[in-house]
């Protein structure tokens, strides 16, 4: 964009590149999504650009990464390229530095379910919610980041969308989405977190997409005895594969979490610290 300077590659993915950019004015930093259109089918990755940006502008949470402006170029009438201008946060996903402390864990994804309950409260769900899109900014802060796949709730997507040890059923199925969808992705991304392991996924790694028949886990407390009760009961209550079966809302989620974090400051620090799964 105009005005601005290329600092560095961020990162990149299916037909998009993220670059670290910096206002010339200003001297303030930037990140720039740019998505280039290749070939006709690429057209749903303009579109989850698209989804980002009118999202975002219905939110405004602090933990939420913001999004300001998009650009669309257009070549013989059609959207060849656009570009997101969105806040730079600086730091490590937890998938890339996944946190080793319990409690650090716990408050991790007390602000997640924080961002997630604004989400929802708004009629709005994240629908990829994953350790990849967690952010712990050098700071310390934490942010959630890409609406690429969000949504109102009640869609249905034309589509599968979601991330294979995340996703949860109804995604699979391409049934009507709601909050118990991002209950799912919540709570798989928790026990990755916890583990280092993921979820039986309900996309299985073949070319047939279709339901697996068993939803079977390895137990946390075989994985990481350090882990609360509470909190493993936490985990299994929203990754149920029926949503009618998982927990209520993530106020409900946010209240649990509360609970844990009393239960874990009543302990002492060597006790709290999560294994390497």
């Amino acid at each position: 964009m105009p005005g601005y300077r290329i600092v560095q590659l961020l990162g990149n993915g299916a037909r998009s590149t993220i670059w670290q950019v910096r206002h010339i004015s200003t001297g303030k930093f930037y990140a720039l999504k740019r998505v280039v259109k290749r070939e006709r089918s690429d057209f749903r990755f303009i579109e989850q650009v698209e989804t980002e940006y009118a999202n975002s502008h219905k939110l405004n949470h602090p933990n939420l990464r913001k999004v300001h402006n998009l650009k669309r170029i257009r070549r013989w009438l059609a959207i060849s390229e656009i570009q997101l201008m969105m806040e730079y946060c600086s730091g490590e996903t937890i998938q890339n530095a996944r946190p080793q402390s319990i409690p650090r864990i716990v408050e991790i994804f007390s602000t997640v379910a924080s961002v997630l309950d604004h989400m929802n409260s708004r009629g709005i769900i994240h629908a990829d919610t994953k350790p990849n899109n967690i952010l712990i900014g050098d700071d310390g802060e934490i942010k959630v980041i890409d609406l690429g796949h969000s949504c109102d709730v009640g869609t249905v997507k034309d589509r599968i969308q979601g991330t294979p040890d995340f996703i949860a059923p109804e995604q699979v199925q391409r049934r009507p989405l709601d909050y118990r969808t991002d209950i799912f992705n919540f709570g798989a991304s928790l026990y990755w977190t916890l583990t280092g392991r993921a979820i039986p996924s309900a996309l299985p790694q073949t070319d047939s997409i279709r339901m697996k028949r068993e939803h079977v886990l390895h137990p946390i407390a075989e994985l990481n005895p350090g882990v609360p009760q509470a909190l493993i009961k936490l985990v299994e209550d929203c990754i149920e594969p029926i949503p009618a079966n998982r927990h209520g809302s993530m106020k409900d989620i946010i209240s649990r979490l509360g609970l844990v974090t009393l239960t874990l400051n009543r302990k002492a620090p060597d006790d709290t610290a999560a294994g390497d799964g």
